[in-house]
């Protein structure tokens, strides 16, 4: 299958609306709010278009959708600014083909050149963790939000990236708004 890795347009949005709202439909852990918080995170003061991306076959249907944000991690002597990964999604029907692995190796270049140490994300331990994510809580990294133990994931993007880094990831408000 031929696909194409794009930066995300206005013309997409409403494309990616439907694509995220029915990815999340059969997850039992979703609260249906994942469309609400892309659109505050587009509207956030540090929103980056270059790092929200669509995936396209040759047809030009829209089959996935990736958006990186910034976020803090606070410690006692500094901050960090690394990238959280939300939402991740791709449509039921191109799901278990490989393309939301791909759209992740997209993302995660893309983070690289603009300079971000590491990907946070909360979600599928298994999942993510065979793309080398690990635990958060291996780097004394917590989240400022309510996620299920084992569900927060890291990933640095260069080695050495998360040494001596650990404290609270802190979250824009659109995260605190669902």
């Amino acid at each position: 299958m031929n696909l194409s890795f794009e930066t995300i347009q206005p013309t997409d949005y409403d494309q990616v609306d439907e694509l995220v709202a029915q990815a999340f439909a059969p997850i039992d852990e979703s609260d249906g709010s994942e469309v609400d918080l892309i659109h505050q995170l587009r509207t956030s003061y540090d929103y980056q278009p270059s790092l929200e991306m669509v995936v396209k076959p040759g047809h030009g249907e829209i089959v996935a959708h990736g958006l990186l944000t910034p976020v803090t991690i606070r410690g006692d002597r500094h901050t960090t600014s690394v990238l959280a990964l939300a939402p991740l999604a791709v449509a039921p029907d191109y799901q278990r083909q490989g393309i939301g692995s791909q759209l992740m190796v997209e993302l995660e270049s893309r983070a690289q050149l603009a300079g971000y140490p590491a990907i946070s994300v909360v979600g599928n331990s298994t999942y993510y963790g065979r793309h080398g994510y690990v635990m958060a809580e291996d780097f004394a990294i917590h989240n400022t939000l309510p996620v299920p133990m084992g569900n927060h994931l890291i990933k640095a993007l260069k080695p050495g990236a998360l040494a001596h880094v650990g404290g609270m990831l802190e979250y824009p408000a659109a995260f605190h708004k669902f």
